[in-house]
């Protein structure tokens, strides 16, 4: 019996320790960040954990591992659970914050970040982190004049990156392994970054298959995000990782390319006048030629890293300078690219979506603009960078690693999304609401232009305007008043349709003209008078507006007293009436041509004999009929 005690003892020892060795290794990879190495370890270790172990700090290992290899849900939960064993640091909300940025869970990481902060009052990153949540809350619904494209043809389950235009070819950086016998680079277990070229044919829509351009492209080196200047006939890139370099420094190369004939000149780097001690990535050459954009982190920067720029110096590059704190953060500016006197540059300083995002500014007399964030679709909760413009100014490349891509890094194009503005409305008769076939629908822009287009048996019409105009709109139909509506397209940076159903009313119930004449309500003239008086004034404008919708009509303008006074004065007092409307209606702009006027004094009463004042008013009119000419 004695002796079993004893063999359960040692057995048990034996288990202690060794799962005590599993706790040990897993540390040991956790700090080495081998973390999917780690993670198994940390899992054989929480199947029997010591009593001694803490198993709220094991917890909150775990949760990094799955962290560091892109396992989010499974990060968080994690966290919660090392926070229930008692984790007391509250860097477990930031992380999980990070993880909702990431994710686009805009909410739930300002959520996690207000109680981090509530915790740690002041962080400086939590603050930041907060102020891109509330950024890309704010910013999330914002539309786009820009339509993306994974450009699947390009990308592939590695790193595919900084894609730029060489004329009518398109490079770009890729990280693939296309063949087992290519070497593997140890830290991400991907192939070494090379440059691979391709051409795109519109007709098709297809891109040719992309080849390694080996002129520039060493088999055991990292190159990457190459520059062009098309004045100089010379591409800047970066070149890592050079075994036979004689430092361990990235640097930046130059190599002459023939546009014309598509071959790279021999590579070698660039001459600089100061000692490089340090790496110098992401070259961005200037249009003419004078001016090197490049980033690296070194001393003298805002912290980071940095853009910086040299100037071209006879031969040689001068010491360089840092773009400032305009541009540049205490946290990572990278991937310049130049467009004009605008550049393009990736930040996780400045406020964002969350991790790298793209930014723009623009260079003055007075230095750099304030950076502006490009917003959705370019920027994302993941990493976005490198865009690169084509020359037309409205198309181009970046690169993102958000969800849905092909793996990796992925090569995004763009392009400006054409806008198409379009007026869809009907017209039909006012009193039968039948529709008017063949009716002419007349579009009047401010600047004079003047378009037209009929009805369809359905009496529906439907056309294009152009952007930032204003216009006027007049539906016509022989035998009938026009009428007329404004529309502003002035600010429409997407495309729309501006009709009934949309909220945009350009239907057109329009009226018969009758024979007889139409009476003019609210006209009035003080005591013996034919001066207008100004509430008589409304009215009329409702006139000029009918007359100006039916420019082809021809009209007389009738007045007509009541059966009081003598007829010789009633007769003069009515022509003077009828007259003073239509001078009214020249002076705001009817022609004159087409206007006439007659008095009839009393001799059309509308009730014959009037006894009360209600019925001498109807006697007292103004009227307006249609004639023919």
């Amino acid at each position: 019996m004695r002796k079993s005690i004893i063999t359960l003892l040692v057995m048990f020892c034996a288990v202690a320790i060794y799962a005590q060795s599993y706790l040990e290794q897993a540390t040991e990879a956790f700090n080495n960040r081998e973390y999917t190495l780690a993670l198994s370890l940390y899992q054989k270790v929480l199947i029997k954990p010591d009593k001694k172990a803490d198993l709220a700090q094991i917890k909150f290992n775990v949760a990094e591992c799955y962290r560091y290899t892109g396992k989010y849900e499974d990060a968080i939960t994690w966290y919660n659970q090392a926070k229930a064993d008692g984790y007391a640091n509250a860097n477990y909300l930031y992380h999980q914050a990070n993880i909702y940025m990431k994710q686009g869970k805009y909410e739930q990481a300002q959520q996690k970040m207000e109680s981090f902060l509530s915790t740690q009052p002041g962080d400086k990153d939590g603050i930041r982190l907060l102020n891109n949540c509330k950024f890309a809350l704010a910013a999330v619904k914002d539309s786009s004049v820009y339509t993306i494209k994974n450009e699947q043809s390009l990308n592939s389950p590695y790193n595919d990156y900084a894609a730029t235009t060489l004329r009518l070819l398109t490079l770009f950086t890729s990280s693939r392994l296309e063949d087992k016998s290519e070497q593997v680079y140890s830290f991400d277990a991907q192939g070494y970054s090379n440059f691979y070229i391709t051409a795109y044919f519109k007709e098709d829509k297809t891109w040719s298959k992309p080849k390694k351009v080996a002129a520039i492209s060493l088999p055991e080196a990292n190159e990457g995000v190459l520059s062009w200047c098309e004045k100089t006939k010379t591409v800047y890139y970066t070149r890592c990782n050079d075994k036979k370099s004689k430092d361990s420094f990235c640097k930046i190369y130059e190599a002459a390319y023939d546009d014309a004939t598509n071959t790279f000149g021999v590579p070698k780097p660039i001459a600089l006048g100061f000692q490089q001690k340090y790496d110098m990535q992401h070259p961005a050459i200037s249009a003419d030629g004078s001016k090197l954009y490049f980033v690296a982190k070194t001393d003298g920067g805002q912290g980071g890293s940095d853009i910086w720029y040299m100037r071209k110096s006879g031969d040689t590059w001068s010491d360089p300078v840092n773009a400032g704190s305009g541009i540049n953060t205490e946290f990572d500016e990278m991937f310049p690219t130049l467009r004009d006197s605008v550049l393009f540059f990736a930040s996780e300083g400045h406020t964002g979506f969350g991790g790298l995002d793209i930014f723009y500014a623009a260079q003055g007399a007075d230095g750099w603009s304030k950076p502006v964030n490009l917003k959705q679709p370019f920027n994302s909760s993941a990493d976005d960078f490198y865009l690169a413009m084509n020359a037309d100014g409205k198309s181009g490349y970046y690169t993102s690693n958000r969800t849905g891509g092909l793996g990796g890094d992925d090569i995004y194009s763009f392009y400006l999304t054409p806008i198409i503005l379009t007026v869809k409305g009907r017209i039909t008769d006012q009193e039968t609401g039948l529709p008017l076939a063949g009716a002419t629908i007349l579009i009047t822009a401010a600047d004079g232009s003047i378009d037209s287009t009929t009805t369809n048996a359905n009496g529906e019409y439907i056309f294009e305007v152009d952007k930032d105009k204003n216009y006027k709109i007049n539906a016509m139909a022989p035998g009938y008043f026009g009428d007329s509506r404004k529309l502003s397209t002035q600010g429409e940076k997407f495309s729309k349709e501006f009709s009934k159903a949309t909220g945009h009313n350009y239907d057109f119930a329009i009226k018969r003209i009758p024979k007889e004449e139409i009476r003019i309500d609210n006209i009035y003239y003080d005591l013996d008078s034919y001066v207008l008086r100004e509430e008589s004034k409304p009215s009329l404008d409702k006139l000029v507006k009918i007359l100006e919708d039916t420019p082809d009509a021809f009209v007389q303008i009738n007045s007509h007293t009541d059966e009081r006074g003598k007829a010789e004065y009633n007769q003069t007092l009515s022509e003077n009436r009828a007259k003073s409307v239509v001078e009214y209606l020249v002076s705001k702009g009817i022609s004159e041509g087409h206007l006439s006027y007659k008095g009839f004094g009393f001799m059309q009463p509308v009730v014959k004999g009037a006894k009360t004042e209600e019925e001498h008013q109807q006697n007292r009119r103004t009227a307006f009929q249609v004639i023919q000419k």
